[in-house]
Formats: C-alpha cells, structure tokens, sequence
C-alpha cells in the first residue's frame, strides 16, 4: 500500500495511463491480467523485457517465449510440470505431487503451480507435452455426455407379449 500522499498520486498517475490506453484500444480486463501476470515477473524476466523495449524488439516477445518453453523442454536436468488445482497447494499435497510426479518422469521436477476455481475440485498436470485432466469440471464433462448419449426408457414395465 501506498506510505504517502506522493506515492499515492504516482500509482495513480501510473495506472490511470494504464487505463486510458486500454480503453482506446478496448482491451480494459485483458491489460488488466497481462499487468497482474507482469507484477509476478521475477527480476530476470523484467530485465530482459526492458532490454527488449530498449532495443525496440517487443515485438519478438511471443518467439522468445517460445524458444524459452522448448528449450526447458529439452532441458533433461529438470521437468517444469504445470499443476492446476482449485484452490492453492499445501506443502504435504505440493510435496506428494512432487515425488509421484519425480517417480513417474524419472528426473527432478519443478512445479509450476495454477489455481482455477472453474475445475471445482482434482488435479490437472501438464509436463512434456502431455496433460493428465482429473478435475471434477472434466469428469462432470464427461458423465454428461455419457447421460446425453444413454437412451432412456420412460413408463412401466415392458410387456413381453
């Protein structure tokens, strides 16, 4: 939080900008979780973003990403498994998800770890290329589905005669 009336005025000032531009170009909500996703930044990510606007190669932005996702890919030290859950991970459940996860791929692994509310309860990893869906949102998907295709038999008894 703000510790005065200046620093105050300079959030201010900051995110109004932020504001007007994004309603000129009517991207208001998506500015706003590209800005949430940015305040997470770690210190090299930053660091590289401004050399890239230094340099005016903000445009390269979604190649290097790319680059960066294949290249950790490749990387056999470590495995960047993407787990999403419904609410956030204790460290018993993160330490399980780990190990199984560690056993399963044969080399160390490193969480990186979502919340969605949307898949109401389970688990989704994503490693490698490949995505393991258990949440109770798909397996809801799923009995629906099953329940659209039964055929169901409405009344009485059937007669045999």
């Amino acid at each position: 939080m703000p510790t005065s009336r200046r620093e105050n005025r300079v959030l201010e000032t900051y995110a109004r900008a932020l504001l007007e531009a994004a309603k000129a170009e009517g991207r208001v909500f998506t500015d706003l979780d590209a800005l949430g996703a940015l305040s997470q930044a770690s210190p090299e990510i930053l660091a590289v973003v401004k050399t890239m606007v230094e340099r005016d190669q903000l445009d390269l932005l979604p190649q290097v990403a790319e680059a960066y996702r294949a290249m950790t890919e490749d990387d056999e030290d470590v495995v960047g498994v993407t787990v999403t859950t419904a609410v956030e991970l204790d460290d018993e459940l993160r330490a399980q998800i780990v190990a199984m996860c560690e056993e399963q791929l044969g080399s160390r692994v490193s969480l990186i770890e979502r919340v969605d509310p949307s898949i109401i309860g389970g688990i989704v990893l994503e490693a490698r290329g490949q995505r393991r869906d258990i949440s109770v949102k798909t397996q809801l998907r799923a009995a629906r589905k099953t329940l659209g295709e039964a055929q169901l038999t409405l009344g009485g008894e059937a007669s045999n005669g």
